[in-house]
């Protein structure tokens, strides 16, 4: 029983990791990209109006949170079966 929970924390874990990091980059883009730049220097600062960054980032993380829950139903198949 204890393995199986194990299992279940860590793909549960994984979940919400990459469902909370693709909701912050669709509600805060901008905070987001600037982080990643502080952080890392991946992604360039984020300016007030740069729209074009932030509709970059926004799709990113939708298809983060797509990703996400393509991960949960295939993680809830494997646990059906």
């Amino acid at each position: 029983m204890s393995r199986i929970l194990g299992i279940v924390l860590v793909y549960g874990l994984m979940f919400l990791a990459w469902t909370g990091v693709g909701l912050f980059m669709i509600f805060a883009p901008a905070r987001f990209g600037n982080l990643v730049n502080e952080s890392f220097g991946l992604f360039p600062q984020v300016e007030r109006g740069d729209w074009g960054k932030r509709l970059i980032l926004r799709v990113l993380g939708t298809g983060l949170l797509c990703f996400a829950s393509r991960f949960a139903v295939k993680v809830v198949d494997i646990l059906k079966a």
